[in-house]
């Protein structure tokens, strides 16, 4: 084996492996991404039923609107680990 092809070959299997890492961190952004969305969603669905059930008589509507939140955050994360 001569210099050329040993060099030759450990160039290409560095680009491969900077290849590698750099599509495993933007993977890594953007679930890190998905998941802040799905977060962000979620406390925008649980104010916004705090203030449309903002009286004590509501207390049961507020109790459901705060699950639906919940049921539709828990979905989202799903669907970003999928």
């Amino acid at each position: 084996m001569t210099g050329g092809q040993f060099f030759g070959g450990e160039i290409f299997m560095k680009r491969t492996l900077l290849a590698a890492l750099l599509f495993g961190l933007s993977s890594a952004m953007i679930w890190a991404g998905c998941k802040s969305d799905c977060r962000d969603e979620y406390d925008s669905e649980v104010e916004s039923c705090h203030e449309q059930y903002d009286d004590p008589d509501s207390a049961d509507e507020l109790q459901q609107c705060i699950q639906e939140a919940k049921d539709q955050y828990e979905s989202c994360i799903e669907e970003c680990d999928s």
